[in-house]
């Protein structure tokens, strides 16, 4: 008997919270897209983990999400595995054919913008010049298509 007026006590404590699946060592970041210039296609964002996946869009992470207004948009990365590198493409499909279309140079002719500025015009931007490590609560500069 003694010990149930022991445990009455903690009989009456509310439950502790347990959180299912929580994973501390996974997070989200949100990409600030700005100088969009026209309300219509779609933004493609490709999530890169490697120089070996990077700018392949077989390969790619990939979030698509429609241009409904002139100027920025907010887009939100979920899953990205803290204190990982990864690298951020992103393009304006203005005619939705699912393609960045190119130029007769193989230049991008729709809008594009890359998780770091570009080291050189006259070469592949690569994943070690574009990439970043990922920390829950930072940010990236603001993602400016060109």
């Amino acid at each position: 008997m003694k010990w149930i007026l022991c445990l009455m006590p903690f009989l009456t404590l509310p439950p502790a919270p347990v959180t299912f699946g929580a994973r501390p060592d996974k997070g989200t970041l949100d990409v600030r897209i700005e100088n969009i210039v026209t309300n219509a296609g779609t933004l493609w964002i490709g999530v890169y983990e490697s120089e070996d996946d990077f700018l392949d869009r077989e390969r790619a992470r990939l979030i698509h999400q429609p241009v409904r207004h002139v100027g920025e948009a907010q887009v939100r990365i979920d899953n990205l595995t803290v204190n990982k590198r990864y690298a951020i493409a992103v393009f304006q499909d203005v005619n939705d054919n699912g393609d960045l279309d190119t130029n007769w140079l193989g230049l991008p002719a729709e809008p594009y913008a890359l998780s770091r500025p570009l080291q050189s015009w006259f070469r592949a931007p690569r994943f070690e010049e574009m990439s970043f490590v990922f920390h829950p609560g930072e940010e990236l500069p603001p993602m400016r298509l060109r």
